[in-house]
């Protein structure tokens, strides 16, 4: 009898090991933030500021990112913590647009159709399955995207 009642006692635990384990809500928040893009960190204001050609030139970087190679982790590298949104739908900042755009942009049909820039502000022209045509404006400051547009925004006639 001792030596079941020891054997039960030294057993018991590994019992614990056997059972199914519970998945915590947590884990799950894990897995999810696991299979998103990674966030970068934001674009911090160059001093001096960059030239109009600097500038272009980084401006056309954040274009091939964003709608070209449909990486969000290098486009944001682009974007300003203090970003101003101009869209009623969204908030102002780095984080709130990454929070918008980072579960879904991998999986967004994109097809670009023009880009122009024009001190200080470019325009990105793209057509997806989810939001049909789309104008997004930008305008920069210090080599970063300092405000962002897309509600019923045109395309620039002239450059």
């Amino acid at each position: 009898m001792r030596v079941t009642l020891l054997l039960s006692v030294l057993l018991a635990p590994l019992g614990a090991l056997a059972a199914p384990a519970a998945y915590p809500i947590e884990h799950a928040a894990v897995e999810q933030r696991q299979n998103r893009p990674a966030k970068p960190k934001p674009c911090v204001a160059i001093v001096p500021a960059p030239s109009v050609n600097e500038t272009l030139a980084r401006f056309n970087k954040f274009a091939q990112a964003f709608i070209y190679k449909k990486n969000i982790t290098e486009a944001f590298e682009y974007i300003s913590k203090e970003y101003i949104n101009h869209n009623p739908a969204a908030q102002n900042g780095f984080d709130s647009a990454w929070n918008i755009l980072s579960p879904i942009w991998g999986s967004q049909s994109i097809t670009p159709l023009r880009t122009t820039f024009k001190d200080p502000q470019g325009w990105l022209n793209y057509r997806t399955g989810s939001f049909g045509e789309v104008v997004d404006r930008f305008r920069w400051a210090d080599g970063c995207i300092a405000e962002h547009w897309d509600q019923g925004e045109k395309y620039p006639t002239t450059t």
